[in-house]
C-alpha cells in the first residue's frame, strides 16, 4: 500500500507545483512545458522518499533537483523569468546549507587547550 500512497502523493505535488508555477511564470511558458521540466525532479524525490533516505540527504537532493528544474525552465522559456523565481530556486539550497552548518557546529566538540601549568619544561 505504501507504493500507491507515495505515487499518489508525489503525482499530486507534481500537478500542484506545475499549476502554481504556471500562474507565477510568463504566459509563454504553459503548464505542459512546466510539467515536463519538473517531472524528473519529482520522480527522483519520490524514489528517494520511497527508499526512506535520511531526511537531511533527502533535503539536499530535493533542493538540488529543484534548482536544476529552475535552470531547465529558464532555458526553455522564450521570456525571462522573474528574479523572484530565481530566488525561489536558490532558497532551498540556502536553507539546507544553513541547517547543515548549524548542525555541524552543535555536534563539533571543543578542542581542549593545553594547560600551561601542567606542561613542565
Amino acid at each position: 500500500m505504501r507504493h500507491v500512497d507515495v505515487a499518489i502523493m508525489f503525482v499530486s505535488l507534481w500537478l500542484l507545483a506545475s499549476m502554481l508555477l504556471d500562474a507565477l511564470t510568463p504566459k509563454e511558458l504553459n503548464v505542459y512545458m512546466i510539467g515536463i521540466a519538473i517531472a524528473p525532479a519529482t520522480a527522483v524525490s519520490a524514489a528517494l522518499y520511497w527508499l526512506r533516505v535520511p531526511a537531511l540527504d533527502f533535503a539536499v537532493v530535493f533542493a538540488t533537483v529543484w534548482m536544476a528544474s529552475e535552470m531547465v525552465l529558464e532555458m526553455i522559456t522564450p521570456a525571462r523569468l522573474s528574479p523572484m523565481m530565481s530566488m525561489g530556486a536558490v532558497a532551498p539550497l540556502l536553507i539546507v546549507g544553513i541547517v547543515i552548518n548549524i548542525q555541524g557546529r552543535r555536534r563539533a566538540k571543543p578542542i581542549p587547550m593545553p594547560d600551561s601549568r601542567s606542561a613542565t619544561s
